[in-house]
């Protein structure tokens, strides 16, 4: 993977609709921020097998550059732009920043909020988290992410559903 992925838009999604609030962290929110500023710690011990997705999609430079995208395309997004009305793009870019490379296996910690507490009450449905997805894929396409990777990350801002979506009324009489 490239560490130069493409056009860094006018963005700020995440992970899954994480882009959809702004969760609170230890990321001071510049674009440029040194890994201190990341929460580094020390790197986890991960088995040998592979290079790491972190690795992959070209390290906390890589990440930016696919947040950039995925954030341009969810703001511009009919389906799911009400969600980020009030959001301050360049801190949630931020932190959606941690979040993914925390989730791929990198060395940053998000230190914010659960996802369960960040979308609680914001009403999101299925279908907003589809759409979601659907920003991201194209994002990653985008930022010319390989198919390996591309499908590593989706999954994995997949299993986020249950904490992003609201649950039915049907489902919670259940």
């Amino acid at each position: 993977m490239r560490s130069q992925l493409g056009s860094a838009a006018v963005l700020a999604v995440w992970l899954a609709l994480s882009a959809i609030v702004s969760a609170g962290c230890l990321f001071s929110g510049t674009d440029a921020a040194p890994e201190a500023d990341l929460g580094v710690d020390t790197p986890p011990r991960l088995p040998s097998s592979g290079s790491r997705l972190f690795t992959r999609l070209g390290g906390v430079d890589g990440i930016r550059a696919i947040v950039d995208e995925m954030v341009s395309r969810m703001a511009a997004d009919r389906r799911i732009q009400r969600f980020f009305v009030d959001t301050d793009f360049r801190r949630f870019k931020a932190q959606l920043v941690v979040q993914v490379c925390e989730l791929s296996g990198g060395p940053c910690r998000y230190r914010g909020r659960s996802m369960r507490t960040v979308h609680r009450g914001r009403r999101i449905r299925p279908a907003h988290f589809e759409a979601m997805l659907e920003d991201a894929r194209d994002a990653l396409k985008s930022a010319q992410v390989g198919e390996r990777e591309r499908h590593e990350l989706l999954s994995i801002l997949r299993s986020l559903k249950p904490e992003v979506v609201e649950p039915s009324r049907r489902a919670r009489q259940q």
